[in-house]
């Protein structure tokens, strides 16, 4: 059985290792002058391999029952026991799963060695052509024709373009009658319309996030998580807004205005909330607007909240009404902005969209083209962060690997 990998990131050396393991003949195209480069990016170079907790609820895209599916045939479990079969230890941080050493670099190096070791064939700064014929596949490059039985396609999205990731395997997939859903980045930060950012840029804040669509009648939630929110000079960031922005980012792409909910103090309930800010104006009356906050908020975005509900910052606090202590509690617990856009494939972690999951079956094989099977970020699947994209790219990988060579 004579198998080509098209992408050499982490899912196509997978593959490649499953697949050789299994008794294949087995050969890696990449376009970049080397296989992984864009491995070593993950988990700020420390390469986050996995989760244990594997709720579907992490993952986004098309049909989750294929996602269960591949999940299920090649779990976290078989991750794990694949990279220690190449010789990475592995640590478990709160349920993330990391190299011991912590560096993605050591992640990349078992890879390239088992690829080298088990005397795969990789085919570097190589752009290819695919077609089939008759249940046969040629791959064409400049100067050079194979002939192959399977292909597995890997060639990831269209981020981090300098690591390879070009949108070209969209194009491979499209031309052999594949539908693509429209990539659009994913894991990003967003970019709001209001203008008092620059004011509280920098901050850090636990918060609770929701994401609604909004009209002039009525908004409807897109979805919440809690986590550290990190507010910046244009907007909103940290890993509650990474793992939401995939739904402000198809919202935005579809002409939707979205909107941002903040929950500042998110373990507390409102009522409460009140009665400590309306105890805290008798306790300390003789401060300024200005300086309610302190103790409770960051300064500046104390004072912002106070600025967006028109308060005087120099008057005293005994001068707040009961209806300014009400907005006061509504902001801090509703702080909303609106998205007017996100960061671009510069700047996200993955993509969202892809070869549409409609159109292969649990076993990741193309129902258009019998032999041809897709692996990785290719397909329409994104996850949240915390490991569960690197561990799609595996379970994907070892799965499609298996079925091709089986098939």
């Amino acid at each position: 059985m004579k198998i080509a990998i098209i992408g050499g990131g982490a899912s196509g050396m997978t593959a490649a290792i499953v697949a050789k393991r299994s008794g294949a003949e087995v050969s890696i195209f990449e376009h970049m002058h080397r296989i992984g480069k864009k491995l070593l990016l993950t988990g700020n170079g420390k390469c986050n391999i996995s989760n244990t907790d594997m709720d579907i609820r992490h993952f986004h895209g098309g049909s989750s029952d294929i996602i269960s599916a591949v999940l299920d045939s090649s779990s976290p479990a078989d991750t794990k026991a694949f990279y220690e079969s190449l010789g990475l230890f592995l640590r478990d941080r709160n349920g993330y799963l990391y190299p011991y050493s912590e560096q993605a670099s050591a992640v990349l190096d078992v890879l390239r060695f088992a690829i080298r070791d088990l005397g795969i064939d990789v085919y570097t700064d190589t752009d290819i052509k695919l077609s089939e014929n008759a249940g046969r596949f040629v791959i064409s490059t400049s100067g050079s024709r194979f002939d192959f039985d399977r292909v597995i396609l890997c060639c990831g999205s269209c981020v981090a373009r300098n690591t390879g990731s070009d949108g070209s395997g969209y194009d491979i997939a499209q031309k052999l009658g594949h539908t693509i859903i429209k990539p659009l980045p994913a894991l990003t930060h967003l970019l709001c319309e209001e203008d008092f950012f620059t004011s509280i840029a920098g901050i850090r804040i636990n918060s609770n996030v929701r994401i609604y669509s909004t009209d002039n009648e009525k908004s409807t939630l897109l979805g919440e998580e809690y986590g550290q929110v990190q507010l910046t000079k244009t907007g909103i960031s940290g890993i509650p807004v990474f793992n939401l922005s995939y739904l402000a980012t198809r919202s935005l792409d579809e002409g939707d205005r979205i909107k941002a909910e903040l929950d500042f103090i998110p373990d507390i309930p409102a009522d409460d909330i009140r009665d400590f800010m309306m105890k805290r104006r008798e306790e300390l009356s003789d401060r300024t607007v200005e300086e309610f906050f302190i103790g409770l908020l960051p300064k500046p975005l104390g004072i912002c909240i106070c600025k967006r509900v028109h308060l005087s910052l120099g008057d005293k606090v005994s001068s707040m009404s009961d209806g300014a202590i009400e907005s006061l509690c509504r902001m801090v617990k509703n702080f909303d902005v609106y998205v007017r856009g996100h960061g671009d494939f510069d700047w996200a972690q993955v993509a969202s969209g892809g070869v549409d999951l409609k159109e292969v079956t649990e076993k990741l094989e193309s129902r258009i083209v019998p032999g041809l099977y897709f692996a990785g970020e290719i397909l329409d699947v994104n996850g949240d962060c915390g490991g569960y994209n690197l561990q799609w790219a595996a379970s994907s990988a070892m799965t499609a690997a298996r079925e091709a060579c089986s098939a």
